[in-house]
């Protein structure tokens, strides 16, 4: 494992280091733990642990269909076979080493299995290069088959990518000013004879905010920094002037900031159509307020739609200095229907002080109803309630021993965690209560 110790980032990725009690401690309630008491783990509340595989280092999950891809930090990706749902079987692996994060993405096309593997730059000077994408045909998972790969700044970094299914189109985030907002064709990649994904757009996405339409007039902002995370949701219905609702594919992008500045409010969020793509259009540029009741966010890492209230966006922050209970953690937005404004900053959550956790703060979430699933590094799977965006609160938690979890993706009553020195693990809400908040779907906006 000497190339996970060396790409992580800056070696603040540390586990919990206390042995496994081997008992779940139901009753640890806000985590009032005097500091000369030991802790066991596995601290549980709400959540149990029904499987997975920890054979491996692990990352972020993606499920397509009955497989689960899962990125090993450092290594590559696994590909798990799903149809028994809480317990994942292995079968295929890309590991080819020397990979910075490592994160994944997967689609089918025509029966044919397409996986992604990104690279963030970290080494990006010798023939170790991790400032990569490889595009992989894993229809036979045994046995992955490398159709292409972007190396470089300009097409290779790409510390996410959004394969968007339906349009056949993958979206990178990693890149810089004019690499900000890529988007790519990938019916080229599918070819009998694989060639290089098109590139459709590429450009500085707020200079695109500059030239909007939609600014009416309100500041530009600072210059771009990069984008961290892009989530594209398509066929969004955006309210039109006249009241109805128009189906628009519409990208989230996380300008990541500054992560080196403490006093934080570097980066931000921008709300882009990219119905056509070659032609993206900026309907909104989010500024974190500054002042009393807003703490700043160091590092904005990720935003999605809640699945409950899809005029709700989260945006995360990634603060692995500061500990609990102030530091990396999520502000609840009020978006407008035609997505223009935030019309308000609801509130900010963050994992409770006192938590056992040296490295504390969420990570990479999926949503289900008003449940919000969060991978916490140290803090291990938070599950946060948003019936009451205002008043967001602490759900369930299972901090597994050694936790350092990337990711957390929900698939009902399942979560799975990719945690970056455990591997996969499964988990099942066990609180009725939980499980109707899960289920609860908002009525679906007509489309007229």
């Amino acid at each position: 494992m000497l190339v996970v110790a060396a790409l992580a980032l800056g070696g603040a990725l540390v586990a919990s280091g206390v042995a496994d009690s081997g008992e779940e401690n139901l009753a640890h309630g806000p985590h009032k733990v005097p500091g000369n008491v030991a802790v066991a783990f596995p601290l549980a509340d709400g959540v149990r642990h029904v499987g997975g595989d920890n054979t491996s280092t692990g990352g972020h999950v993606v499920v397509e269909g009955q497989r689960l891809y899962v990125g090993a930090y450092g290594l590559g990706l696994r590909i798990f076979d799903i149809a028994d749902r809480d317990s994942p079987r292995l079968i295929g692996t890309y590991l080819p080493g020397v990979r910075a994060d490592a994160v994944p993405d997967a689609a089918v096309f025509d029966g044919r299995h397409i996986a992604t593997l990104n690279g963030t730059r970290r080494v990006s000077s010798t023939d170790l290069r991790t400032d990569k994408t490889e595009f992989l045909d894993v229809t036979d998972a045994a046995n992955p088959k490398l159709l292409w790969t972007f190396v470089g700044a300009a097409d290779g970094e790409a510390h996410n990518g959004d394969i968007v299914d339906v349009r056949r189109t993958w979206l990178a985030s990693g890149g810089a000013g004019m690499n900000g907002l890529r988007i790519y064709d990938l019916r080229p990649l599918l070819g009998a004879t694989p060639a290089a994904p098109a590139n459709l757009f590429r450009g500085d996405p707020v200079a695109l905010w500059s030239e909007s339409p939609h600014r009416r007039g309100r500041p530009i902002g600072p210059a771009f920094t990069h984008t961290h995370d892009i989530e594209v949701y398509v066929d969004y219905p955006v309210e039109q002037a006249d009241g109805s609702h128009r189906p628009r594919d519409i990208a989230l992008l996380a300008e990541g900031g500054n992560y080196t500045d403490n006093n934080g409010d570097t980066g931000s969020i921008l709300v882009v159509d990219i119905t056509d793509p070659r032609n993206p259009v900026v309907l909104n540029r989010w500024l974190h307020s500054r002042g009393a009741g807003h703490h700043p966010i160091r590092y904005h890492h990720e935003v999605q739609f809640l699945d409950g209230d899809r005029s709700l966006m989260l945006v995360t922050d990634e603060d692995m200095h500061n500990g609990c209970g102030g530091a990396g953690g999520v502000t609840a937005l009020r978006v407008s229907g035609d997505l223009t404004e935030v019309t308000a900053e609801l509130s900010e959550w963050f994992i409770p002080l006192g938590t056992p956790a040296p490295v504390c703060s969420v990570h990479v979430f999926s949503s289900a109803g008003s449940l919000v699933f969060f991978g916490a590094y140290n803090a291990g799977l938070q599950v946060v309630d948003y019936s009451d965006p205002r008043a967001p609160k602490l759900a369930a938690e299972y901090i597994a021993p050694g936790a350092t979890s990337w990711g957390a993706l929900v698939r009902e009553p399942y979560v799975y965690v990719g945690d970056m020195t455990r591997g996969l693990d499964v988990f099942e809400l066990d609180d009725p209560e939980l499980l109707l908040k899960v289920k609860l779907k908002p009525k679906p906006l007509k489309l007229k």
